[in-house]
């Protein structure tokens, strides 16, 4: 994972914000092995000489190598989930466009791409890792954009019938598909936040024509 922290350093008992600081160094350290050697390629033992720290010191904290990979896809995923864009209730639409833009700026980045990568090299081998990938990036993405959707019916902004699961599938496809095989294939069309931006203000105008709704955002 690009630009990984300093190891912190510690002087006297450890107080809490001291162990959530090497708890995140950890994750980080085990994060970019894990992209550079593959799960499987990557053992316990790597992980504590590359951060400094102990074998005792990452199993205290980490039971296993699957916990400590589920650790860090969760890691991965908290600085966008903890963003809660419901812009408000007077205009759901406006609040599922800033989700759409804020999914594209994510897995445009650099360490995600090389996450999903990485995961679909091993991932056919340990599908409980996908399972919990997908519990924690693409599960609650979905239920943000169905909350939305259903707000956006009731408020007369889309048309009835549009505010379920099918919509909110055909939306994020239509929002990273191309984007995330671009990028797959080693491309980078969209690099820069503008070029985003105006990509997601297209694709939002082509989706809300094809559902006949109001636009809101």
């Amino acid at each position: 994972m690009p630009n990984v922290m300093t190891r912190p350093r510690r002087s006297g008992r450890p107080t809490p914000a001291d162990s959530a600081q090497l708890d995140r160094y950890l994750l980080e350290v085990a994060g970019g092995l894990f992209i550079a050697h593959g799960y499987a390629g990557t053992s316990m033992g790597q992980i504590a000489r590359a951060a400094g720290a102990s074998k005792q010191t990452l199993y205290h904290r980490y039971a296993s190598k699957e916990a400590l990979f589920k650790a860090v896809i969760t890691h991965l995923c908290a600085r966008l989930l903890e963003h809660d864009t419901q812009v408000s209730l007077r205009d759901p639409l406006q609040a599922l466009h800033a989700v759409c833009r804020m999914l594209l700026d994510f897995i445009m980045q650099e360490n995600v791409i090389a996450t999903y990568r990485m995961m679909i090299a091993d991932g056919y081998r340990y599908p409980a890792l996908i399972e919990h990938a997908m519990d924690e990036i693409a599960t609650p993405f979905h239920q943000r954009i169905i909350r939305l959707l259903r707000m956006a019916g009731a408020a007369g902004q889309i048309p009835p019938g549009h505010d379920n699961e099918k919509t909110a599938r055909l939306l994020t496809g239509l929002m990273t598909g191309w984007a995330i095989q671009q990028r797959l294939l080693g491309r980078n069309p969209l690099p820069d936040a503008a070029m985003r931006a105006t990509y997601v203000d297209e694709t939002w105008q082509f989706f809300l024509h094809g559902l006949g709704g109001r636009a809101g955002a």
